[in-house]
């Protein structure tokens, strides 16, 4: 009987380790954006720098590294790769920002599907503008 209270015990001590420990690094992503965020929208750092090195830390957390917030931040990658080159207005980043900001901390693949569709959204009148073998530019 002794020996499995104490295997309870151990068990129990390495799960409050491991939420402890994703806490932590969920606490972590959470402190650099709130400490980058405000040098993207500066511009003392590029958007793209910003999703990039963001998409980085929320990999390396345990917890998160496999959510649906993967793949919005992928999409935010995009959008403002569009936008710094052009492809993407102000209106349309933001667009899709202020989707992906009012999401951020739930996980469900509809909140992406809401992005992505704001994107596709926002670089459709680019799009229907081009000519015909020009680029987007």
């Amino acid at each position: 009987m002794d020996t499995r209270i104490a295997a309870a015990v151990f068990a129990l001590s390495l799960c409050g380790c491991a939420i402890f420990s994703e806490t932590y690094g969920i606490q972590e992503v959470d402190n650099w954006v709130r400490n980058n965020e405000p040098l993207a929208e500066s511009g003392k750092m590029k958007w793209s720098d910003f999703y990039a090195q963001y998409l980085e830390r929320v990999s390396a957390a345990p917890v998160i590294s496999q959510s649906p917030v993967v793949e919005r931040l992928g999409i935010m990658i995009t959008a403002s790769l569009f936008y710094e080159q052009g492809r993407l207005d102000k209106a349309g980043f933001d667009s899709v920002q202020h989707i992906v900001r009012t999401y951020q901390t739930i996980d469900d693949p509809a909140a992406n599907m809401l992005a992505r569709t704001a994107l596709v959204r926002a670089l459709e009148p680019k799009a229907a503008g081009a000519q015909p073998g020009t680029s987007f530019r």
